[in-house]
């Protein structure tokens, strides 16, 4: 052997143990950086919110006027004005302008010649009339709120192979089944699939997307696919950390909860007499002991509860009616029922319909919520997000 084919070789060697010693430390880094993001504790997502990132969960009542609800919407700190729209515990505040409460005519709410015995003829919102599951799995996963990572594997991955994915929002994992049909996966799932979709909301009832919780969760997902040798690709960040803030900021601007209270005048309402109202007027009582209004496929589009918020006992001082403004579907019709409902239980009781300042809500004020209703389901309506569809109950769960 020649000193030059002996040079080759060693030269060679050091070549060859260079870009293995390049690899080893690669993959070294990497796990060490793997290691760090995901071993530290984090906080629960939803006990263990920072207070600042989250409004406060106390019924502070407010009312909008027409005009501000037509306008470019600002965040705000909900605090105690007028009764019939009720900033819902969600969306971080932020200072707003400051709202000018309704001067309302006084007028009695004119009773019916048999209170006992009638009852409002029920309005339910209507129920999706498409049974397709696969459209309604696909629902489940929405680009314009949610971000959505693809994931394609060289080998098909079984559904009890996935793992929880890291994320502080709500995360919906979509396959591909060996039928070419897209599923919602679910550990108890016997099926396999080479394509996945996992997305991670960009905002709830909690803010929007943080950049942190986006990486650790653009993590997870790599961790999964690299395991699995598959190749994941990710939407552009910064544009969904921007979509994500916008979509909070709107959300904030309709999430509105309208509350109407009958006070008791003389003496306390027997909750007997109440139960049979509210169940002749289609109300069902639930385990927790608030009465429920429920559509036909079972969600609620108002509740009847204690003024004080405490349990429903034999007797109350006050009641108060709550309805979810982005969560419920024909909500002008319910409404209509819903305020009818809540005349006919302050006449029946001999109570006062009232707001927070103890002032008699009259026809003229429903009027007036009736129209500001109207405006924030039109404002739903134009970002493409129907009350009470999949996205809008995910968005305000």
């Amino acid at each position: 052997m020649t000193d030059l084919q002996l040079g080759s070789l060693i030269v060679g060697g050091v070549i060859v143990a260079a870009v293995y010693a390049f690899n080893w430390w690669q993959e070294y880094r990497y796990r060490q950086q793997a290691t760090k993001a995901f071993a530290r504790n984090e906080s629960d997502a939803l006990l263990d919110v920072p207070k600042n990132m989250v409004r406060s969960a106390g019924a502070s009542r407010m009312e909008p006027s027409l005009e501000a609800a037509e306008q470019a919407p600002e965040r705000f700190e909900p605090e105690l004005v007028e009764p019939e729209l009720e900033a819902a515990p969600a969306y971080q505040a932020q200072a707003a302008p400051v709202r000018e409460p309704y001067i309302e005519p006084i007028a009695p709410v004119v009773p019916v010649a048999d209170p006992a015995s009638y009852v409002p003829e029920p309005v339910k919102a209507a129920a999706p009339v498409s049974d397709d599951s696969e459209a309604l799995a696909s629902s489940l996963l929405d680009s314009s709120i949610d971000f959505v990572a693809e994931v394609h594997a060289t080998e098909m991955i079984a559904a009890a192979d996935l793992p929880v994915f890291r994320g502080s929002k709500r995360v919906q994992v979509m396959g591909l089944s060996q039928n070419n049909r897209w599923e919602a996966c679910l550990p108890s799932s016997r099926s396999r699939y080479k394509e996945l979709k996992i997305g991670l909301q960009l905002a709830d009832r909690q803010g929007a997307l943080s950049s942190e919780q986006l990486n650790a969760f653009c993590m997870s997902v790599q961790q999964f696919s690299d395991e699995h040798e598959a190749v994941v690709t990710f939407p552009q960040r910064s544009a969904k950390l921007a979509a994500a803030t916008n979509l909070d900021e709107f959300c904030a601007s309709v999430d509105v909860l309208i509350g109407l209270n009958v006070m008791a005048a003389s003496r306390p309402f027997p909750m007997e007499r109440v139960r049979l109202l509210a169940e002749n007027a289609g109300l069902i009582r639930s385990p927790e002991g608030a009465f429920h209004y429920r559509s036909d496929s079972g969600k609620t589009l108002f509740t009847l509860s204690n003024y004080d918020q405490t349990p429903l006992g034999n007797t109350s001082n006050g009641l108060t009616l709550l309805f979810d403004v982005p969560r419920v579907a024909g909500g002008v019709s319910v409404f209509d029922y819903f305020a009818e409902f809540a005349q006919h239980l302050s006449v029946a009781l001999s109570g006062e319909l009232v707001d927070d300042n103890s002032k008699p809500l009259t026809e003229a004020s429903l009027d007036n919520i009736r129209k500001q209703l109207g405006v924030l389901y039109a404002k739903m309506d134009d970002r493409g997000i129907a009350p009470g569809s999949v996205a809008a109950l995910r968005l305000f769960a």
